[in-house]
């Protein structure tokens, strides 16, 4: 095919936009070039014409650029181009990427010449011509109906006061469908209530709750997609919330359990939107033998506790099972993995699958940690550390007579969990063990290795299968060297499609390069020590780890369990309201806020949070709160405020280590004698200190700053001196703004 310059502008234009790689836009009224189209062309020539400020401008800058002449005959009146001036242009530049020797040429020529030309600006479809909301009405119908069929709610959620009969009387155009979302804006989990005032008012409430950007005019369809969203997530939490319900009847589930999850759900669908679109993503979708991730993972290449990462391990019943699947020759899920390059090469990070393959790696004697104490172990027996770890690997029955020979006591089920040590397989009778694979039953690994089973159509030596590459693989997603915004979006994508990771995984997988996340993860007690994760605690760890400690006591007020990051999350709330200055706080979500924390420091190489030092002031201010909070006389709380339970709940927990935490500033070590001095003053105002009835962000923003406000002056703690001297600490502060919010409603007045 023969290349030809375009008959027309409209072809030039659309050559234009081809070249630089970008969707073309119509032609303006008289058959007027943009401005963009020469914009695009200029990206092909690798120029950036953005800021040249016009098109004439631009275009002298290509002709020189491809060694074209340029003159009158190129330009008429005003800022336009001709027709001879455009081909020009073009031609040049792809004359110049032909003489690159750039290639397919031929691909290119037949590109160009067979484009549609740009469309005239009259044939571009009106954006006023009315659109037709049937679908959406009647999926927002439907939604908004099932939500007022009535039935249970989860604690502290209006529930719609009148069920609709069906959906058919909700509509758009008449505005009813507004009076039915207020009924059951409960089930939407929004940060306030809807503002019913008046229509318009509504709506920019609703766009505002719907985090939509509400300082210009929304259209009408945006704002119905994005309800839509809202409502197709609520309806399936409702309809989770009611199968929880359905299972009280067996004594699993009860109301304040299946509310609990209702919460987590929202959480983690908040935490979804909060993910940002961050651009291409590098990845590969790839199938690897389990030898490879033995050998990473033996080579220390492999991460398989990142900070952001659960420290738990399957029960020994479930890691069994899934051996079983792979003798069986049953494939297994995908891992997916994040790869990093440090200053000793590549490592990988487990971002799912960590149990899966912390199971292979302890079936097989070869998990690092297991290693590791094998090595450790030698060494205070007085055996050789190469002897030991042969006979680990290669006859674990007889390891485990050496460790009672040099131990006090046998090594228990419970032990080799603890430290990664292998499982055998089931003794039991299991189907999954018959015909061949019946004289595994009990045994390990090393005792079985050698023996030869049916792998898909060929006989295997198991040692093959786990130890050499093989047939069975494993499929892996890499994620190359992501950013923080990338790793996120991630997760949040992995929320979407039922991975179920919560809110604090993905905060912490997304934030964990910032010393301040995993400082938090430290003091919370969710990490193994603070030598990897943050060594910059060093000097106050000894102060510091007592706050994880306190948390985690089974037998303790707080009672906070290893799953879910419970305690980093209460922690990261505290420092979030008292470090983060934020005039819209109280309308975002407590994932929201800590997010924003995080992405400040993050995005600012000089925030004072970037800071180790000041850092580990903020924990050590953390760590003061929590000493006082345990010291702090039982009967200063009212049962009012404390709840009749045993163990603390979160809201009243994070309001009254915030309260003790910002007078820590001011008193300091005089902390506590304060607090006892004012003993029966606190008891009286916390009398005052009912929970809000609704679970809405605002109002438990309203809690914390009545709570934090009140403790203040009856300690008389001036909070305006607090604000300074946490803005002189940290460098900000979220003080000012807390305690300046209005007192909830069913707060007495005072």
């Amino acid at each position: 095919m023969t290349y030809e310059s375009a008959r027309t502008k409209a072809e030039a234009v659309a050559r234009m936009y081809f070249l630089g790689n970008r969707v073309v836009e119509p032609l303006g009224p008289g058959s007027k070039e943009k401005k963009s189209a020469l914009v695009a062309l200029g990206r092909f020539v690798h120029l950036d014409l953005e800021d040249v400020p016009g098109k004439h401008e631009c275009a002298r800058a290509i002709a020189e650029a491809v060694g074209v002449r340029w003159d009158e005959s190129c330009v008429s009146g005003g800022d336009t181009v001709t027709l001879e001036g455009l081909n020009r242009l073009v031609d040049g530049a792809v004359e110049a990427h032909i003489r690159s020797g750039a290639l397919p040429v031929r691909s290119l020529v037949r590109d160009l010449v067979g484009l549609n030309p740009a469309p005239r600006w009259d044939e571009v479809e009106d954006d006023d011509v009315p659109e037709d909301f049937s679908e959406i009405e009647q999926n927002i119908a439907d939604a908004v109906a099932e939500l007022a069929s009535g039935g249970p709610a989860p604690l502290k959620v209006d529930a719609a006061r009148a069920p609709f009969a069906s959906g058919a009387a909700i509509k758009l155009e008449d505005g009813s469908w507004r009076t039915a979302l207020a009924e059951v804006q409960g089930w939407l989990h929004l940060p306030a209530t809807i503002d019913q005032s008046d229509a318009d008012r509504f709506d920019r409430s609703l766009a505002s709750l719907l985090s939509m950007d509400t300082s210009a005019s929304i259209a009408p369809a945006d704002l119905f997609e994005r309800l839509q969203e809202r409502l197709d997530r609520a309806v399936d939490n409702r309809r989770a919330f009611q199968e929880a319900l359905d299972s009280e009847m067996d004594g699993s589930t009860t109301l304040e359990a299946a509310s609990s999850a209702w919460e987590a759900a929202w959480d983690e669908v908040e935490e979804t939107e909060e993910a940002e679109s961050s651009g291409p993503i590098r990845a590969e979708a790839a199938t690897w033998p389990i030898a490879q991730f033995r050998q990473y993972a033996m080579d220390g290449e492999m991460d398989l506790n990142p900070s952001y990462q659960r420290a738990d391990v399957w029960p020994t019943g479930d890691a069994q099972l899934l051996i079983e699947s792979v003798l069986r020759g049953i494939p297994l899920p995908s891992v997916i993995l994040l790869q990093r390059n440090t200053d000793e090469g590549d490592r990988y990070e487990i971002v799912d699958g960590k149990q899966r393959l912390t199971s292979l790696l302890r079936f097989t004697a070869a998990h690092p940690k297991a290693l590791a104490t094998v090595r450790t172990k030698a060494q205070e027996w007085g055996e050789s550390p190469e002897d030991m770890l042969e006979q680990f690997t290669g006859d674990y029955p007889k390891f485990r007579k050496t460790w009672r020979r040099h131990e006090a006591t046998n090594l228990s089920a419970k032990q080799e969990k603890e430290l990664y040590f292998p499982f055998h397989l089931r003794k039991t009778d299991a189907p999954t063990l018959s015909g061949d694979l019946e004289q595994l039953r009990g045994r390990y690994y090393s005792e079985i290795k050698p023996l030869a089973i049916q792998v898909g159509n060929a006989k295997k030596k198991i040692r093959a299968l786990f130890e050499e590459v093989s047939d069975y693989r494993i499929p892996v997603i890499v994620y190359y060297e992501a950013s923080s915004r990338q790793i996120h979006e991630v997760f949040s994508l992995y929320n979407k499609q039922g991975k179920h990771l919560n809110a604090e995984e993905i905060r912490n997988a997304a934030f964990h390069e910032l010393d301040f996340m995993r400082a938090l993860l430290a003091t919370g007690g969710d990490t193994d020590g603070i030598d990897r994760v943050a060594p910059f605690l060093a000097p106050v760890w000894d102060d510091v780890q007592s706050t994880g400690r306190a948390l985690a006591n089974p037998n303790g007020p707080y009672a906070m369990p290893d799953a879910g990051y419970k305690r980093t999350k209460a922690l990261s709330w505290v420092a979030a309201a008292l470090l983060m200055e934020d005039e819209n706080a109280s309308t975002r979500s407590t994932t929201a806020h800590v997010n924003n924390l995080l992405k400040r420091i993050e995005r600012d190489a000089t925030d004072p949070l970037r800071d180790p030092a000041r850092v580990a002031r903020a924990m050590v201010l953390l760590d003061a709160a929590m000493d006082a909070h345990q010291a702090a006389p039982p009967e200063i709380w009212s049962k009012k405020f404390r709840g009749s339970q045993a163990r603390w709940q979160e809201l009243q927990l994070v309001a009254s280590l915030l309260a003790l935490a910002a007078a820590s500033v001011v008193l300091d070590r005089e902390l506590s004698d304060r607090v006892d001095e004012r003993a029966e003053e606190l008891r009286a105002v916390s009398e005052r200190w009912a929970r809000p009835t609704k679970s809405q962000s605002r109002e438990q923003w309203q809690f914390i700053g009545g709570v934090v406000r009140e403790f203040l002056e009856v300690l008389d703690v001036d909070a305006a001196e607090t604000d300074r001297a946490v803005r002189s600490a940290f460098g900000s502060s979220g003080l000012a703004a807390l305690v300046t919010l209005p007192q909830l409603p069913e707060w007495p007045s005072r």
